[in-house]
């Protein structure tokens, strides 16, 4: 007769730690909510820009995709990923396009690379106020660069930037989305679990980067969807 009994043996240690981790996770409540910069909270112009500077300056088509790409997928990185994440200053990241270009006018050159960032989009920032006011931590972070930052810095300018609890430069902390240290880089900053922090961005690679890393994310079309996913958000989590 073939006996039944069947011993169960305990989880290992380490297993039933996971499933616990699985399951904070899981119950996380939203503590933060970290928004994209440019084409979120700014206007961008950069087709505009890039226009220019392929029509007025000569720079080819190819040249200006090659120097301009952002998404940190392949090596080696281009001038504009090096400045993102402060590998190569200002002057370097000019040089760069001067060289492409056949136009030599270098303060024509960094006035187009300023000329990308637009107005503040002020819908947004009323569902930030709307967010903080809610009890939630709220942030940004941004793959920008030097020049950008400096001009980001103007309260004259860039006035609702003030609003945020931690406003988080790529250059300056010498990661970027989508890469998952820029992601744990703020998580620690802000003392938080990844299943805690939420990012709003306009990129689908930085939105799944973000979902990679652990944290929620959701996708930025436009400021009526946002406010519609912020109340979902609320809502669903009785904050």
């Amino acid at each position: 007769m073939v006996s039944l009994d069947v011993k169960v043996r305990p989880l290992p240690t380490r297993t039933i730690e996971q499933v616990k981790i699985k399951d904070d996770e899981r119950n996380a409540k939203t503590k933060a909510v970290v928004f994209d910069v440019g084409g979120v909270l700014i206007d961008l112009h950069s087709e505009n820009a890039g226009r220019e500077l392929i029509e007025k300056y000569g720079l080819q088509p190819d040249k200006f995709a090659h120097l301009t790409r952002s998404c940190f997928e392949s090596h080696p990185r281009s001038i504009t990923e090096l400045a993102m994440i402060g590998e190569v200053g200002t002057s370097e990241y000019l040089e760069a396009f001067l060289a492409e270009c056949s136009v030599k006018d270098l303060e024509g050159l960094r006035a187009n690379r300023l000329s990308v960032m637009g107005r503040e989009r002020t819908g947004v920032f009323a569902i930030v106020k709307q967010l903080k006011q809610a009890g939630l931590i709220c942030c940004a972070l941004s793959n920008t660069i030097a020049l950008h930052w400096e001009k980001l810095r103007s309260t004259r300018d860039y006035p609702s930037f003030g609003l945020f609890d931690h406003v988080f430069a790529s250059y300056l902390i010498e990661c970027a989305k989508p890469e998952e240290t820029s992601f744990s880089f703020v998580t620690n900053a802000l003392k938080l679990r990844p299943a805690e922090c939420l990012l709003v961005d306009d990129t689908l690679l930085n939105v799944n980067g973000a979902k990679a890393a652990g944290w929620c994310a959701v996708l930025f079309t436009d400021e009526a969807q946002l406010q519609r996913d912020m109340i979902n958000l609320l809502h669903a989590e009785n904050i």
